[in-house]
């Protein structure tokens, strides 16, 4: 089975006695945590035997025996071996143990792949979206300003995660044992992983804020402008305090363990970080209802069958469901255990990564590529460079198309589309 997650050895977990001389060789393979085992820092060409951790979810653990792993002529660490840890029964390991092993195994590892490949795909979504707001000005509005600084929240936070993605394949694939990468700057590695935080909580933020406004156009009568001093408050300054609480906490009980290895599982993580995030889920799980509430009133009121007001209203929650950032509270789903079933162990770590990382692909998806009046903007956009290069268009010729009269006139009345 091939490493999942892999990094560096908690110092709980970090082997005892002494260590193996290393200092003839050019390369070896440094000491890496599996999420399991601790495998200590090994010379090229060599086969290292570990004791069997205790692992609940592949059934019973032979005490006397050992895990073993091969450490390549590179310094690359090979497949991990954990096969004579289980007990024999009739002379062979359980199979249904191992079977069950090697499926979590390979839903982890489809899950990140997954994760890497919409992490990538959000972070297209987002800068060129942030691109097509900033270049056209008939664009800019309050709801697209609102847009700009979500997507803006969104780039920062994705941005760090590629950085981090590359920093975590280079410790992998590294020969050495002193900390490679952003681990050999500790400030630097602290900070970034703050700022990570602090753009995740501010995309919760802002998607409120998107809630907030959005309710305010479908429930106020007169629209008045939005005060956008209290959305940058809210939404990039209400998590700073979360954020500086998080660094003295984690500064005052982590202080020595270089780049905090593990803080997601820390009771201050869950504290400072995760709780204010869940309350915009559910403050933003409230306006969404409301929405939908003025949406079926609406929708009554007007001249059509009932089939087709339940079906505008499920396509608006469908819509507004990623919008507002009410798809994340799948984390509030149990987390796999012993007893759980292979069906819920893949459907809770593949809905759960796929959500969280084409979340930003989805919301410049519905907020900018499917709007009507991006898509016709940019494509007026589009027409007028082509013209322009047409060599067979005069300069100055008078507009004959149907086409051109059209796109004459949208010319002319950019920003009608925009006084919201």
């Amino acid at each position: 089975m091939d490493d999942i997650e892999e990094g560096p050895c908690p110092d709980h977990e970090k082997p005892k006695g002494p260590q193996v001389d290393l200092s003839g060789f050019k390369s070896f393979c440094p000491e890496i945590f599996d999420t399991t085992s601790c495998w200590p820092a090994t010379p090229p060409n060599t086969t290292v035997y570990i004791s069997c951790p205790t692992i609940s979810m592949i059934g019973p653990i032979d005490e006397n025996a050992q895990a073993h792993r091969f450490c390549g002529p590179n310094g690359i660490w090979g497949t991990f071996i954990y096969d004579d840890c289980s007990p024999n029964v009739g002379g062979t390991a359980d199979p249904v143990a191992w079977e069950n092993l090697e499926f979590y195994q390979k839903v982890i590892r489809g899950a990140k792949i997954m994760e890497l490949i919409g992490i990538t795909t959000s972070f297209i979504a987002v800068l060129t979206a942030l691109y097509i707001f900033h270049s056209f000005r008939s664009l800019r509005c309050h709801r697209t300003r609102i847009h700009q600084h979500l997507f803006l929240a969104f780039f920062i936070r994705l941005a760090l995660d590629v950085i981090f993605m590359a920093n975590r394949f280079k410790s992998k694939t590294s020969g050495s044992l002193e900390p490679t990468g952003l681990e050999k700057i500790e400030p630097l590695c602290k900070t970034m992983e703050l700022s990570r935080e602090y753009a995740r909580l501010c995309t919760f933020a802002w998607m409120f804020i998107e809630g907030v406004y959005l309710n305010s156009l479908l429930s106020t009568a007169v629209f008045r402008k939005p005060n956008f001093l209290w959305y940058y408050l809210v939404g990039w300054a209400s998590a700073l305090p979360f954020v500086l609480a998080f660094l003295i906490a984690m500064q005052v009980t982590m202080s020595d363990k270089g780049c905090w290895p593990l803080y997601t599982h820390t009771a201050y993580y869950f504290a400072f970080i995760e709780a204010p995030r869940n309350i915009f889920l559910v403050m933003n799980l409230f306006l969404l209802l409301n929405i939908i509430r003025v949406l079926v009133t609406k929708l009554r009121e007007s001249q059509t069958s009932e089939t087709k007001q339940v079906r505008k209203a499920i396509k608006a929650t469908i819509v507004l469901l990623p919008l507002l950032g009410i798809a994340n509270l799948v984390w509030v789903m149990p987390v796999p255990d012993d007893y759980s079933t292979k069906f819920y162990y893949a459907v809770y770590h593949y809905v759960a990564l796929f959500l969280d990382a084409y979340q930003g692909f989805f919301l410049a998806l519905l907020y900018c590529f499917l709007n009507f009046d991006v898509r016709a903007t940019v494509k007026r956009k589009w027409q007028s460079w082509q013209n322009a290069r047409n060599p067979y268009r005069a300069h100055g010729s008078v507009v004959t198309t149907t086409t051109d009269v059209r796109m004459s006139s949208l010319e002319n009345n950019d920003s009608e589309w925009c006084t919201r």
